[in-house]
């Protein structure tokens, strides 16, 4: 196997979005008048998706869930994202990646245009070559249509590619459309087979080891 593209979960993988994330919520909960919620809830939380993290943290039944989703959205939009969210060692991965002729695709259950602010934001959007955000396809992950979707935007075939990501949902994805799961430890890993993952990483660089001796 020959490695040339490489797809990459957004939150949990390259950005560590939950202190963000529950500072938001957090705001919600304490607009009407609230305790807080620490930070342990949300990191096990957001891999769940937003409907689920929002309803969660707003204590909300399936009626109000969705209003609270858009007014946490609209939240997320108005705010920047700080460059201290990345991960270590993630941009320089990501530009080395690039300049080694890889074609680099995001797969990411946040809606699309939040994706491209995110990485805007963090100066991560030049090196992507495919955006794929919840909403781009009919089926978010764990279906495998964003892979597809990311793999067909770049050109590029899922036994030249690998996903790397912090979630059974990933792992999910990958395996349903037959790419190399790479699993980044220091995620919201929410119960990760790892035995079955091609490759664990600790650190975002380690995937430069990956590319190089497949």
């Amino acid at each position: 196997m020959s490695i040339d593209t490489v797809l990459f979960d957004l939150d949990g993988t390259l950005i560590d979005s939950a202190p963000l994330v529950g500072g938001i919520l957090n705001g919600m909960r304490e607009n009407r008048g609230w305790a807080t919620l620490p930070p342990s809830c949300y990191r096990q939380w957001i891999s769940l998706g937003a409907a689920a993290l929002v309803g969660r943290a707003m204590e909300a039944n399936a009626q109000d869930t969705p209003s609270l989703v858009e007014e946490f959205r609209s939240r997320y939009r108005a705010l920047p994202t700080p460059m201290d969210t990345l991960f270590p060692g993630v941009a320089e991965t990501l530009a080395i990646l690039t300049a080694s002729g890889v074609h680099l695709g995001l797969c990411s259950n946040k809606p699309e245009h939040l994706c491209r602010k995110v990485l805007s934001d963090t100066g991560l959007a030049p090196y992507f070559g495919s955006v794929v955000g919840g909403d781009t396809t009919s089926q978010p992950k764990p279906h495998r249509q964003p892979i597809d979707c990311a793999l067909d935007a770049l050109g590029s075939a899922a036994e030249f590619a690998i996903l790397v990501g912090d979630s059974t949902v990933d792992q999910r994805a990958a395996d349903a459309a037959k790419v190399p799961f790479v699993f980044f430890s220091h995620g919201y890993d929410d119960g990760v087979n790892v035995g079955a993952a091609r490759w664990r990483v600790d650190a975002l660089p380690e995937v430069l080891d990956i590319v190089r001796n497949s």
